[in-house]
């Protein structure tokens, strides 16, 4: 059942939009990464990997080169020529139930806006399940390159304004985020991105790196899934941290709250998820809404 909810999310958006299911190369054979494959004494340099399969538990062991990603693409009604576009990264349990809905509610009000979306599915060509538990740094790297590879694409086809493509990632999906904006891995790359945004990201290991890209991280104070006090030890002028007071991970998911088997509280706050959107557009509008350093809201 899993598998049908980005085909439901092209039914319930195509009368706004022009959407369309497509294969994305993947693109890993850059300088910053490696050939050695998984095993679990490499199990985070691993994840910088020019390996499609690079041999994960999650992956069956599997190794491959070369591979495609499947990704939604879908258009602002009436455009034409090249729009601006975010990219959507999924976090730890992939495009399920409760993920699809988020990413179809925040593709329309982007599409709504004259911004392209790219909903794209890192872990269903992998066949993989999901890979929720410890920060997990091997797959935040391999997502980063999918989103690379995402935005490539976008651009060769004359899909996205070049200097307009953004990236939203929740959960594992913000700290490939992150990682999108290191700038020794960002610099290897042609395309770049305008800003990009982690919603609930892991930020271990990463309070010390350069970033290049402008960065937002959205989190909530009382997250322990993503410890946000790690988050607030980054120091960058390219980095902005909007801490909500009270918030717990996953408060973008309507429904009522629970914990997941290993712990992690899931609680919906309308409040934060409306401001990490309205914060989001009025960054992607003007570069006088980026405001580096931390701020509690």
């Amino acid at each position: 059942m899993k598998r049908i909810f980005p085909m439901l999310i092209t039914t319930l958006i195509t009368t706004a939009a022009s959407a369309e299911m497509v294969k994305i190369p993947w693109k890993g054979d850059y300088a910053h990464n490696y050939d050695a494959v998984y095993t679990p004494d490499n199990k985070h340099r691993s994840g910088l990997s020019k390996n499609f399969l690079n041999g994960a538990p999650e992956e069956g062991g599997k190794v491959q080169k070369n591979g495609v990603l499947s990704a939604e693409i879908i258009k602002p009604k009436g455009s034409t020529g090249p729009v601006p576009f975010i990219i959507l990264m999924h976090g730890c349990t992939g495009l399920s139930k409760a993920v699809a809905i988020w990413a179809k509610e925040k593709a329309k009000v982007f599409l709504d806006n004259g911004i392209g979306v790219v909903i794209l599915d890192s872990f269903k060509p992998r066949n993989v399940e999901r890979t929720c538990g410890e920060a997990n740094y091997h797959w935040g790297w391999r997502r980063a390159e999918d989103a690379y590879s995402a935005l490539d694409y976008l651009i060769e086809n004359k899909l996205a304004v070049p200097s307009g493509v953004y990236v939203m990632g929740r959960s594992n999906g913000g700290t490939a985020v992150m990682m999108i904006s290191h700038s020794h891995y960002s610099s290897n790359h042609r395309n770049t991105f305008a800003v990009v945004f982690a919603v609930s990201p892991g930020c271990a290991s990463l309070t010390k790196v350069k970033f290049s890209t402008r960065l937002i991280i959205f989190t909530g104070d009382k997250d322990n899934a993503n410890d946000p006090k790690v988050c607030q030890e980054i120091v960058s002028d390219k980095v902005q941290l909007v801490l909500f007071k009270g918030v717990h991970h996953g408060y973008e998911d309507k429904g009522p709250a629970y914990v997941m088997s290993n712990g992690w509280r899931m609680e919906y706050n309308a409040n934060a998820d409306k401001e990490t959107i309205n914060r989001s557009l009025a960054v992607m509008k003007s570069k006088e809404a980026f405001r580096p350093g931390v701020e509690v809201r």
